[in-house]
């Protein structure tokens, strides 16, 4: 499976098997293997998967990389590497950097138990944003039971308490902070900014507690589904003010007044909002809940990297995040939300009507 390097490292895994990848992942495995196997020193690489590989592999002219239908020999599963590769030059170097530490990982069966212990209450002072909290308690709880824990708490800020009411937590619970806790912040502090913001505190916990850690941590279910209501032409738009990459106010408005051919424009947002973009918008403020309801109710939510925006995308309701800042960071946060479209500023203000 591994073969001697010209980098120093004596051993590099050079078989791969890939299952299940849609096409634009494909192209982005291909060539990373590619620049894997160049910038190591290997002949050739060899890697199993759908048949679009295959095409892309010839396509592309691919050299370094063979395609084969299954290995004579062990390969590294793709699915067991943490797929946290972005688009561009920095993805594949990101991509090349995991397939060397592929040759150390090792395999699922031999993961190490985990060594959370039940009903151990983790405390968070810094992170109490709804983006923050939704990662949290998702990623938490997608841990405890890939782990069997059989129950952790969080405690810290109220939002942490709204998400554990309104999403539905088995193992997660909420409590108040006691005299001894685990500083949950630091936890979170180890996690990664490349790989989507639901899994960033699954692979935190991971990292302390050792265990099975998920790639693609799913949304949560609803507790209790809302109260139905009719379906409104509604577009709720969220551009915080207090963000340090919000757009600028022109461009803030134009964007609105682009979206209202699609509906009512009601803007999410408090004082600060309101000072920003003008006092002729309508503002809504609400809860947890009823914005669960109201965001379920739309048409679409257009907004930019924000917790409002992650809610929309655990609920799956349309919309489109506008990044305002790098693209690669934003789409890396919310590409695994199926309902959303990330697009640059820039490009919003060209498709939209």
């Amino acid at each position: 499976m591994n073969r001697p390097s010209l980098c120093g490292r004596e051993e590099l895994p050079t078989r791969f098997a890939a299952a299940d990848l849609p096409v634009r992942d494909c192209v982005e495995l291909a060539a990373g293997l590619a620049s894997y196997a160049r910038a190591h020193g290997l002949t050739r690489v060899e890697v199993s998967g759908p048949s679009a590989m295959r095409e892309l592999i010839e396509e592309f002219g691919f050299d370094e990389v063979r395609f084969v239908e299954f290995h004579q020999q062990s390969a590294v599963d793709i699915a067991a590497v943490p797929r946290t590769w972005r688009c561009g030059q920095r993805g594949l170097r990101c991509l090349s950097d995991q397939l060397v530490d592929a040759a150390k990982v090792a395999s699922r069966v031999d993961t190490p138990p985990s060594t959370l212990v039940g009903e151990t209450v983790m405390r968070f002072a810094r992170h109490n944003r709804l983006g923050d909290a939704l990662g949290i308690v998702t990623g938490l709880e997608h841990y405890c039971r890939d782990n069997a824990v059989a129950s952790v708490a969080v405690s810290g800020s109220p939002i942490l308490a709204e998400v554990v009411e309104v999403f539905a937590c088995e193992r997660v619970s909420y409590a108040s902070p006691p005299s001894e806790s685990i500083n949950g912040d630091a936890i979170f502090a180890r996690s990664s900014w490349s790989i989507p913001w639901l899994d960033r505190f699954n692979h935190a916990v991971t990292d302390t507690f050792g265990g099975r850690a998920r790639h693609r941590v799913p949304p949560l279910p609803l507790r209790r589904a809302p109260t139905p209501r009719d379906q409104e032409n509604v577009v709720y738009c969220q551009l915080d003010a207090r963000s340090g990459t919000a757009p600028s106010r022109h461009s803030a408005r134009r964007l609105l007044n682009q979206v209202s051919a699609h509906g009512e424009v009601r803007v999410l947002g408090g004082p600060d909002t309101q000072a920003y973009l003008g006092d002729d918008l309508t503002y809504v403020r609400a809860d947890l809940p009823e914005m669960v309801a109201r965001l379920l109710s739309c048409r679409l939510f257009v907004g930019c990297d924000s917790g409002l925006g992650h809610l929309a995308g655990c609920l799956g309701v349309p919309g489109l995040i506008v990044s305002t800042d790098d693209f690669e960071t934003t789409w890396s946060f919310f590409r695994d939300y199926a309902s959303l479209n990330v697009i640059p500023l820039a490009a919003a203000e060209v498709l939209l009507p």
